[in-house]
């Protein structure tokens, strides 16, 4: 987990920032989308020649191609199955990020209402995140 803190001097500017995110990654998994679409129908006749040759073989035929270092994962000779299956991954992440921002942008907006209420208030916002993801908002009086 990445964390980290950002100071907003405004609500305004913390909802533009947000807006930014929203924006940036939605780009992203549209993106992402497209390669997974086209990625799949490569990978589907993959995996029908790989069952086809499993029958003929009469087994399953096992080679190892990913190494763990410590952690960090090599596939060596990658296929599309691998592909798809990093890109799916990444393609999960990316919408979770994308509904728990727009709901974080939900709340804010509704306290921005709330604490403006009629009169300028000027008030500082310090925004603690977790891997982008603001978790909580310390309002102080500027």
């Amino acid at each position: 987990m990445s964390y980290s803190l950002l100071e907003f001097e405004s609500f305004d500017q913390l909802l533009k920032y947000l807006d930014g995110r929203i924006q940036d990654l939605e780009k992203i998994h549209t993106a992402l989308s497209q390669r997974y679409q086209e990625l799949s129908v490569k990978a589907e006749k993959l995996k029908k020649l790989e069952e086809a040759l499993t029958q003929l073989v009469g087994g399953e035929v096992k080679v190892i191609r990913e190494i763990d270092f410590m952690g960090l994962k090599v596939v060596v000779g990658a296929r599309v199955i691998d592909e798809l299956n990093v890109v799916e991954e990444v393609l999960s992440s990316v919408s979770d990020t994308l509904t728990a921002l727009r709901k974080v942008r939900d709340v804010v907006s509704q306290l921005a209402k709330t604490v403006s209420g009629g009169e300028e208030l000027r008030i500082r916002l310090l925004v603690e995140t977790i891997n982008g993801i603001p978790v909580r908002i310390l309002l102080r009086e500027a």
